[in-house]
């Protein structure tokens, strides 16, 4: 896939277009967040394991963190839980969301938001106006189990997790899916033997959901 630089007005993206994209009956759009410490570079390598004729977006988070001497990372919000860095995070993401789809113009099946450890945290709490049709959670939980939990029970939810996550435990994993269950009316979640990491086999499976009709 190419892939596309862009300065929005709130967050920094990558993105990737299918050439013949309003050609597409089924076009969807993926916004995907990275893990606390990475970037959109980091988390955009998953698109070698997914469908090319999804657009997929790759959002940078705002605050820049110092990881090493030559290296810089992105966080959505400082841990344990800094809310005033969070509720920025989500504004921005919400506003880049819309930012994006006005700018492309195509008509689109379904939007997709996920994410890996802390994006999937932004994720679980992100409903977007009531407009997602699905949220892909890989490596993460809950922040909250409270009034920031406000998700549409019709949407559908793809979760996944390494049994040999010592980042954040399998139980906690184990504990949000049962909570998910509770609220959702369509949650998928498997198991790999990972720890705290993507795999080929998790991204194929993610691939077959998504694309599933």
């Amino acid at each position: 896939m190419n892939f596309q630089k862009k300065e929005g007005k709130k967050l920094r993206y990558l993105i990737s277009v299918p050439e013949k994209a309003q050609k597409l009956k089924k076009l969807r759009i993926i916004f995907f967040m990275h893990g606390y410490g990475d970037s959109m570079n980091g988390i955009s390598q998953i698109c070698n394991f997914l469908n090319p004729n999804n657009v997929y977006v790759f959002l940078n988070a705002p605050f820049k963190m110092n990881i090493s001497f030559d290296f810089e990372g992105y966080r959505w919000f400082e841990f344990p839980l800094d809310y005033e860095e969070f509720k920025f995070s989500q504004e921005a993401i919400n506003y880049s969301i819309d930012e994006i789809i006005s700018e492309l113009n195509l008509n689109f099946h379904e939007i997709f938001i996920g994410g890996f450890s802390q994006g999937g945290m932004m994720t679980l709490h992100n409903n977007y106006k009531g407009r997602l049709d699905g949220l892909i959670i890989l490596g993460s939980r809950l922040v909250h189990r409270d009034s920031e939990f406000n998700l549409n029970k019709n949407i559908r939810i793809f979760m996944s997790h390494g049994v040999n996550d010592v980042v954040i435990p399998i139980e906690e994993a184990k504990s949000t899916v049962k909570f998910l269950k509770e609220k959702i009316n369509d949650v998928f979640y498997k198991e790999f033997p990972i720890g705290h990491e993507l795999s080929p086999d998790q991204l194929s499976e993610l691939n077959k959901w998504i694309n599933r009709d």
